[in-house]
């Protein structure tokens, strides 16, 4: 007669526990096919399968909707105010490959964000572009609609900054921590050449 064979309880926790924190490692690591940011000498993009990178930091809530409406898309909330926690966090980000982090130093940028509202009384959301030292362009209000638009700003990156893979591209979603929701299409940076970089922006 066979002879069944069962782990010990003390033995049996502690690999079924493994094997649970194996599985949550794995599917942390799935990600969408196509999902990298498309990196050149000027130019660092996100968009389609790659929005599924955002990062969400303190107070800011993200998620990844490929079947949006106009395209894939990031929805991005806030449930915390920029006053209690705009200081301390970088809002949603896009983490800028340690390559393009280089070649901006001592450039000027062009950041550009193309998003919509999904919130009649939200008009408004903030951007910023985050070097995690003496380079932060600090956050830039932008206005936001129920259409998709493209918001931007310009930003000169010091020549004393130094690569310390940490360069972030963030928005802050609702600046009164309401929970109002927006959609993100794409973000680019774009190093731009010295005529360009004279254009207000």
């Amino acid at each position: 007669m066979a002879r069944s064979f069962s782990l010990p309880d003390w033995l049996f926790f502690p690999i079924a526990g493994l094997l649970v924190a194996a599985l949550v490692y794995l599917a942390m690591q799935i990600r969408p096919a196509g999902a990298s940011a498309e990196v050149s000498d000027t130019r660092f993009q996100l968009e389609g399968a790659a929005l599924s990178t955002f990062i969400p930091g303190p107070g800011t809530r993200v998620s990844f909707t490929p079947e949006a409406a106009g395209g894939a898309a990031a929805r991005m909330t806030a449930n915390a105010s920029m006053e209690t926690s705009g200081r301390l966090s970088a809002g949603v980000g896009a983490v800028v490959p340690p390559e393009f982090e280089a070649r901006v130093i001592g450039r000027t940028i062009r950041v550009e964000v193309e998003m919509r509202s999904l919130n009649d009384t939200l008009t408004s959301a903030h951007i910023g572009y985050f070097t995690v030292g003496g380079g932060d362009s600090g956050w830039r209000e932008v206005e936001i609609g129920p259409d998709y638009q493209v918001t931007s700003f310009q930003h000169e990156i010091p020549a004393r900054e130094q690569p310390n893979d940490q360069e972030w591209v963030g928005i802050w979603p609702d600046e009164e921590g309401r929970a109002r929701s927006l959609l993100v299409r794409r973000i680019t940076v774009i190093i731009l050449d010295e005529d360009a970089s004279q254009t207000p922006g």
